[in-house]
């Protein structure tokens, strides 16, 4: 019998995906475990691989479209088999708009799905096919692998009895699947002589959704500091003397890991039910800038690597982001987020913080100041810092606290060199 092949779910968060470029083509022969085509979700391009041998026997929708999580995009047949004795086929036109047609959501969510979708509604179970292997998306099929739960235990919600994401025990955690929804996406930029309508990249639609989540549902504050960076500045000279490529963001993450390592609660999720889950490591989010739009990969283990470690994987990470070639699991596991515009010469702003997390600081430009020493005054460099806090997590009073650690540690950076 067909198999289906679905839009897998490739991170908790994605409720979509857009189809950017089909592997193979119909007809073709195909290998287990072989790429069939590339999904750009909400962070990434990620390749998915056919979870069948058999044939490519039917494409349903086309590259440069979108679709909800779980959508048949195509079928893999063996060898000399009719799958429109199987399932009913919809015309190209039922699929869900591109990326270069518009289309009412309304309309979208009704075509979205094919028929052989809807006869797949219903079922509890996860489906074990023949050679054992169990339907599931391969998210779920990670994340199980991770918890070591037995995919054939667990209700199958997804088409086909797929198992996905929301079918895991996560609930606890406090992190659910959102409900799915079409992309309406703008065409071409449209003109009429006295303005331009320009459509976002899917990354700038997926951060412009984030950003009103956060600014709609988190009572969120903002702190503001300045610290002397004198110290600071002479340890990345040193780095750059040394020929180490040793970034002040490298370095500003680690001082925020262990700032954060003393108040465990901006390094942390809101999970709801009055409940705020701290975590043991501190990864911290960077935002960095890209011809696509503001994308926020992770640093690791910022509180354990040193400067020159952490300078490494920072360099590793702008190049991936220059190039477009971040990952998923380039993007998970974040706990707090750091946003420099130093380097534009901003001095002081306000960033909104990144959902679930609780805090997000953010570092503005290095300026000059005229300060007092026993003997006359002196020029130095100060840099000004600020925290956005989510209000139900951390108070005022704890993020002033913070703030005082952050900045003895930007002061006196070698404090947390073991």
């Amino acid at each position: 019998m067909a198999t289906a092949v679905l839009m897998p779910q490739l991170g908790l968060t994605m409720t979509e995906g857009l189809i950017m470029e089909w592997k193979k083509h119909e007809g073709e022969i195909i290998k287990k475990g072989e790429v069939l085509f590339d999904v750009e979700n909400d962070k990434a391009t990620i390749d998915v691989e056919a979870q069948a041998d058999g044939v490519l026997a039917k494409i349903i929708i086309a590259e440069k479209v979108t679709v909800p999580v779980g959508t048949v995009v195509g079928y893999i047949a063996a060898a000399g088999e009719k799958i429109a004795d199987q399932v009913k086929l919809p015309p190209q036109s039922a699929s869900v708009h591109s990326a270069n047609q518009t289309a009412p959501a309304e309309e979208s969510a009704q075509t979205s799905f094919t028929e052989a979708d809807h006869a797949f509604r219903g079922k509890t179970r996860s489906v074990k096919l023949d050679d054992g292997f169990v339907l599931a998306s391969p998210f779920a099929r990670k994340a199980a692998e991770s918890q070591r739960i037995d995919l054939t235990t667990l209700s199958g919600t997804g088409p086909g009895g797929a198992v996905i994401g929301r079918d895991l025990p996560m609930a606890e955690a406090g992190v659910m699947n959102a409900a799915v929804k079409p992309a309406v996406k703008l065409s071409a930029p449209v003109s009429n002589g006295t303005y331009v309508d320009i459509s976002l990249s899917r990354i700038g639609k997926i951060a412009a959704e984030r950003m009103n989540e956060s600014w709609t549902t988190i009572p969120q504050f903002t702190l503001y500091d300045e610290a002397d960076a004198d110290v600071l500045l002479r340890l990345s000279d040193r780095y750059k003397k040394e020929g180490q490529s040793v970034s002040l963001t490298a370095i500003l993450a680690k001082l925020l890991a262990h700032a954060a390592q003393a108040y465990p609660l901006v390094n942390a999720s809101w999970i709801g039910a009055g409940k705020v889950r701290t975590f043991a490591s501190v990864n911290v989010n960077i935002a960095m800038d890209t011809p696509d739009g503001l994308v926020v990969p992770v640093l690791r283990d910022c509180a354990k690597k040193g400067f020159r470690a952490l300078g490494t994987d920072m360099r590793l990470l702008a190049g991936k982001a220059k190039s477009g070639t971040l990952t998923s699991e380039d993007y998970e596991g974040g706990t707090i987020t750091l946003s420099n515009l130093g380097m534009f010469g901003i001095k002081r702003f306000r960033a909104i913080v990144n959902p679930p997390q609780t805090a997000i600081l953010a570092i503005g430009a290095l300026s000059d100041k005229v300060v007092a020493k026993d003997v006359g005054y002196e020029s130095k460099k100060f840099l000004e810092y600020s925290i956005t806090a989510d209000h139900r997590a951390v108070d005022g009073a704890y993020a002033a606290r913070f703030m005082a650690r952050l900045k003895s540690l930007i002061e006196n950076p070698l404090m947390t060199m073991d």
